[in-house]
């Protein structure tokens, strides 16, 4: 997830060439102001000139023209210059994403997209996910994080290489009620163990007594960068024992 999030922000960042008749602040504000417009991560949501140049002085007046000069930025900026995103603090990731979240009338969009692409971006043979479940966590997701968080979490996961370190334990509920509200988890666990040669009526038996809180603990330990393979067996064990001593 994180690569996608962090696409958002990044995109909005790169420079383009300044003027030499123009502040190294105006120069900034136009050159991110025109890289969002023609940025492929914004393409096709009809991204205004108007929020596009809120955005860029948003960002200017939140970092400041010093702390962009630090990062390399001023008058003499070469073309398409980017800011490593990893060089920003939390508070400085913080500035970006409330840029994009106030400015942005269709960010919402944008993260739908970008979030439903990352999940999908790394495919798991044990746990196969479509287009239309991907959008649908997502969309989940937005609904109840806000988007300056997940746009924050995103550019977090980008510099620590780890979105699940950056979420915070409610967030983590809400992405394990959002995949396990959208995605079959117990049809999927359940073949998982039917593929490991388990009989039919052993599998029934399972079904019968795995409640959706035992998954729902599971799927969650997983997210937490627990070892979800320990904890399913804490909380299989019993009904493993019941379904096979019959």
């Amino acid at each position: 997830m994180r690569t996608g999030l962090a696409l958002v922000v990044a995109g909005a960042l790169v420079l383009g060439a300044c003027g030499e008749e123009q502040s190294d602040e105006e120069a900034m504000v136009e050159a991110i102001s025109a890289s969002i417009l023609q940025d492929e991560t914004f393409a096709g949501y009809g991204i205004a000139e108007e929020e596009a140049d809120c955005v860029a002085e948003s960002t200017v007046t939140g970092l400041g023209v010093g702390r962009m000069s630090e990062l390399g930025f001023g008058g003499d900026t070469p073309s398409e210059e980017e800011i490593d995103l990893t060089e920003l603090d939390d508070d400085e990731v913080e500035v970006l994403a409330r840029s994009m979240d106030d400015c942005i009338d269709d960010v919402d969009d944008v993260l739908v997209d970008t979030v439903a692409a990352s999940i999908l971006e790394e495919p798991q043979a044990t746990f196969p996910i479509d287009d239309d479940q991907a959008r649908c966590v997502a969309d989940a997701v937005i609904g109840e994080i806000p988007s300056a968080r997940l746009i924050t979490i995103g550019v977090q996961g980008e510099r620590s290489g780890s979105t699940v370190s950056d979420l915070r334990p409610a967030e983590i509920d809400v992405f394990a009620d959002a995949y396990t509200a959208c995605i079959d988890v117990r049809t999927i666990l359940l073949e998982g163990i039917r593929a490991s040669g388990t009989a039919d009526s052993v599998i029934e038996c399972l079904d019968d007594n795995i409640s959706d809180d035992d998954i729902d603990t599971i799927f969650t330990a997983g997210l937490a960068g627990e070892d979800a393979a320990a904890t399913a067996q804490r909380i299989l064990s019993p009904a493993v024992d019941a379904c096979t001593d019959r």
